[in-house]
């Protein structure tokens, strides 16, 4: 059909089509200009920005194109690109940003916005670059965002983005750039990766993906960054050998298993990152490492590799930064030649980080460590069996800002030259065998923040120079044999100090004034020294303080009432000196108080009503009297009157006398035992953080991997326990967690019953919490949990009865067991007869026994013990019915007698004799004929080699 000419002039036509087009444009422009002003007020819906200018252009005179952080195209006046990175915006963002239709650039980085991302951000298929990171963005991931088949770069990392990547992103064919780390993002690896060729750089770190890789990246040939780190990964990496153009590798933070490829070479001959830290990879380190030219990092701290490290790696002319600890590396011996590949690393002039702490290299520390570069920054080699003296070389490295040699087997002196590292902040010579005093020379450390030398048998006294590390934070130095005054000005040139530990030492005179004018103190410990005067009255101006130990010292005078002042006071420790005069009445209402001994010193006088009677002890002070009931001593009403009456009868008089006698006796003998015990064998080791704050339920689960069964290393009838690590002074620090089975019955009284222990007992031999947690769970349901000293040889039953024979065991020789028989007996000794209420544990028998580094035996597991008060059949179990394990149980028990510490005898020597034969009482040889007593006595005195378990090793 024909259209008819309706004789209008073609120049009118093409004029009514010029001017639909300018009306069209302005229409465009006007929504526009319309979309702007709504993202505008959703920004500011919670108020101006700080700043109160990011977005006060938008609202002026100007055309929408002039506004700040707008860029329109020339032709169309349409908006093209809105940068508004870093402007401190605040609001949600609206769904009309889908009417910028001409939208290529998108760029809120590092803003405050929020809520779900509008699906309509889909309509912009114009887009290439999208940038949310840094924002509070929550829900999911839009779907729509697929429809963007322009788009190059996707940036919304570190927001709080949930669920899977949609599938449908396989389609965006031009996409090179997909961050997406630091959200809560969970699901398998995305398979739909290897449809998207263009992919240069893949970020999906800090979520909660899991799974194997598989075959996922393998059509992605230019990829050269992969960062799957902190996320629940596992099974091998061979996929990603195929990866041959890749720069960054990442896995830190899974559970990859296998061994590194010995060609890694050829997989990877373009990396210059490749980190994989904290996995469980086995194996050794391939020599083959040594062939990738450009290699700047490589990390593999925290996994199982063994053997020797390469001694080829100084072919790496650009690394920077080596880590090799928490591994099982080296064969602890000097014919082992552990400690050769220093002499190639030499070579690497550009090495910043090296550190291989926590492995097992022997040998002496060799000379060549003087030759290192003047770049190197952190040389950490802690925890291993390195031998002989420090190089005195070590000065060389003036670059040094962080040295570690803690935890070895290091003897002689401190080299003089210590004192030329004078860009150090961070020392670490703590747990080894030095000798002689601290150089003078470490007062040219000026910039040391954290000294440490703590567990060595230095002596003399502390260079006057120490005062010239005006930047001090944390020093300890405990545990030595330094003697003499402290310098009368040393606390006063220390503003920035935190942590103070010169306990079990030599020290005497008077304390020193000045610790009340450290304004961030927070922690104090003097103990076991031989302090004298009375304790500085200007300690109270120190409102930072939450922990004070002085215990052990000869302190006299009254307790000084300024202490009161410090209201966030957790642990306040003045047990064992001369103290006289009243209790200050005021430390009753510190409520942060969970920790107060003042036992065994001379006070007097009423004690204060304290609403954690729990926490508190006053034992050896023999003029007080009054306060809460559970403490059990006289009211002061009789005192006063016997007091008053002069002449006590002779009865009271020998009553007196020999509990008198009796008490100073079994002080004495305690004494005397420890101080033998420290002479043969290292006191408790204490890091620089041996106090942590609470723990939160998610701090708990992050650091459990979800309290993931690869972490589980025990189970009870109330509770699992997990390995975990736990940030201490900016190193990850191994602690075992304790989770409550709530569901179990008795499993909160457990809870209560162990941490009312818990609270009371301070020993060498019993197992030490940290913190505890008592909360809700993701779900909302009751979450309880304690916190403790990791135990690295685990307990005494799997040393005893491991059938695994891959397990490297450490052969229990009859010595060693006898030491072992010997702690747990004095921790058995100190809960019946050394703490102020006498505390039977109920359950004593191999699995609750733990071993720590040393081989020293703990005992652990309160949920079952129970506090006797006066008699032993006064209060009511905090346990269930149940008093014991099958096999280690009193017969009497069985039978409803009371609990008593009689029963923990009994359990104690069916240990020993377990011990002994290294066989259970529950064993199956052993029935209604015979048990592991009568077998014992069968075997003695003349067939005592029919128990071979003992002469194993």
């Amino acid at each position: 059909m024909r259209l008819r000419y309706s004789g209008m002039h073609p120049f009118i036509i093409l004029s009514l089509i010029i001017s639909a087009s300018f009306s069209s444009n302005e229409n465009n422009s006007e929504r526009d200009r319309t979309a702007l002003l709504v993202l505008r007020d959703a920004f500011i819906s919670r108020g101006t920005p700080p700043d109160g200018s990011a977005l006060s252009s938008w609202n002026s005179s100007l055309h929408f194109c002039q506004w700040q952080g707008v860029t329109c195209e020339k032709r169309h006046k349409r908006v093209t690109r809105i940068w508004l990175r870093e402007m401190k915006l605040d609001g949600v963002l609206p769904p009309l940003i889908g009417n910028l239709s001409f939208l290529r650039v998108l760029n809120l980085r590092r803003n405050s916005l929020h809520g779900e991302v509008p699906k309509e951000i889909g309509q912009l298929w114009r887009l290439r670059y999208i940038n949310l990171a840094g924002n509070f963005f929550q829900g999911r991931i839009p779907i729509e965002l697929s429809n963007c088949s322009n788009i190059q770069k996707l940036i919304i990392s570190i927001n709080n983005f949930s669920g899977a990547i949609p599938f449908q992103f396989g389609s965006l064919s031009k996409l090179t750039h997909l961050y997406v780390g630091e959200n809560n993002l969970v699901g398998e690896m995305p398979y739909f990766l290897k449809n998207i060729s263009s992919l240069i750089r893949l970020d999906l770190s800090i979520n909660h993906f899991y799974g194997e890789i598989h075959n996922s990246l393998q059509g992605i040939p230019n990829l050269i960054l992969l960062s799957l780190s902190s996320n629940k990964f596992s099974g091998s990496i061979s996929p990603l050998y195929n990866l041959s153009s890749l720069d960054t590798l990442d896995i830190t933070l899974n559970h990859f298993t296998g061994t590194l490829a010995q060609d890694i070479d050829v997989a990877f001959p373009k990396a210059t990152f490749l980190s994989f830290w904290d996995n469980n990879f086995t194996g050794a380190i391939p020599s083959s490492l040594s062939n990738i030219s450009g290699l700047n990092v490589f990390q593999v701290n925290e996994n199982g590799l063994s053997g020797r490290v390469p001694g080829n790696l100084g072919k790496l002319k650009y690394l920077s930064v080596l880590q090799l600890s928490g591994n099982h590396l080296g064969g602890n011996s000097e014919e082992y030649n552990d400690l050769s590949f220093l002499d190639s690393l030499t070579n690497c002039t550009k090495l910043e980080v090296l550190e291989f702490g926590n492995n097992r290299f022997g040998g002496q520390l060799p000379n060549s460590i003087a030759n290192f570069t003047s770049h190197i920054q952190r040389l950490g080699m802690w925890g291993n069996y390195i031998t002989g003296p420090i190089p005195e070389g070590i000065g060389e490295l003036s670059g040094l800002s962080y040295l570690s040699f803690s935890f070895n087997l290091l003897d002689g002196v401190i080299p003089n030259s210590i004192g030329k590292l004078g860009n150090i902040s961070e020392l670490y010579l703590y747990e080894n065998n030095l000798r002689g005093g601290i150089p003078s020379s470490i007062g040219n450390l000026t910039k040391v923040a954290v000294l440490n030398m703590g567990g060595n048998s230095l002596t003399g006294n502390i260079p006057s120079t120490l005062r010239n590390c005006k930047g001090m934070e944390a020093i300890k130095i405990s545990g030595n044999h330094f003697t003499g005054n402290l310098p009368d000005d040393l606390f006063t040139q220390f503003q920035n100090l935190r942590y103070c530990n010169i306990s079990r030492n030599s020290f005497d005179g008077m304390f020193p004034l000045g610790v009340g004018k450290l304004g961030v103190l927070n922690e104090l410990y003097i103990s076991y020294n031989n302090f004298s005067g009375q304790i500085p009255n200007d300690l109270g101006e120190a409102v930072q303080l939450e922990y004070i130990e002085m215990a052990g010292n000869s302190f006299e005078g009254s307790i000084p009432a300024s202490l009161v002042r410090l209201r966030s006071l957790l642990e306040l420790d003045l047990s064992d000196n001369n103290l006289s005069g009243p209790i200050p009445k005021d430390l009753a209402n510190i409520a942060s108080l969970q920790y107060l001994n003042l036992s065994f010193n001379k006070l007097e006088g009423e004690v204060p009503f304290f609403k954690n009677v729990s926490a508190i002890s006053v034992a050896g002070n023999r003029l007080l009297c009054g306060g809460n009931p559970e403490l059990h001593l006289q009211t002061c009403e009789h005192f006063y009157l016997r007091k008053k009456g002069g002449i006590l009868s002779r009865k009271g008089v020998i009553a007196i006398s020999l509990s008198a006698f009796t008490s100073f006796s079994l002080f004495v003998i305690v004494c005397i035992f420890c101080r033998r015990r420290r002479k043969h064998k290292k006191g408790d080791v204490d890091s620089l953080a041996e106090r942590h704050k609470r723990v939160t339920y998610i701090e708990l689960y992050n650091a459990t991997d979800g309290f993931a069964e690869s972490n589980l290393i025990g189970t009870g009838s109330f509770g699992d326990v997990f390995k975990a690590f736990i940030l201490d002074q900016n190193e990850r620090k191994p602690v075992a967690v304790k989770v409550l089975k709530m569901s179990n019955h008795g499993a909160a009284k457990s809870f209560v019953a162990e941490c009312k222990i818990l609270r009371r007992i301070r020993h060498r031999n019993l197992l030490s919490v940290i913190t505890s947690c008592s909360s809700l769970d993701s779900k909302g349901n009751d979450f309880k949990a304690l916190v403790f000293d990791f135990m690295s040889n685990g307990s005494l039953d799997n040393r005893l009865h491991s059938v695994d024979r891959h397990q490297e065991i450490r052969v229990l020789t009859l010595a060693k067991r006898l030491e072992i028989a010997i702690d747990v007996g004095c921790a058995l000794d100190y809960l019946h007869n050394g703490c102020e209420t006498l505390i039977v544990h109920c359950d004593v028998k191999p699995s609750n026994i733990l071993l720590d580094e040393d081989m020293v035996a703990h005992v652990g597991d309160f949920g079952l013990a129970k506090l006797l008060l006066g008699d032993f059949s006064g209060e009511e179990s905090m346990s269930t019915a149940l008093r014991g394990s099958i096999g280690y149980i009193a017969p009497e028990y069985g039978m409803g007698a009371a609990v008593s510490p009689q029963g923990d005898i009994y359990s104690y020597g069916i240990l020993l004799l377990e011990l002994i034969t290294g066989r259970r009482p529950t064993d199956d040889i052993f029935n209604d004929e015979m048990s592991l007593q009568s077998f014992c006595e069968r075997a003695v005195p003349d067939h005592v080699e029919d128990c071979p378990s003992v002469f194993a090793g």
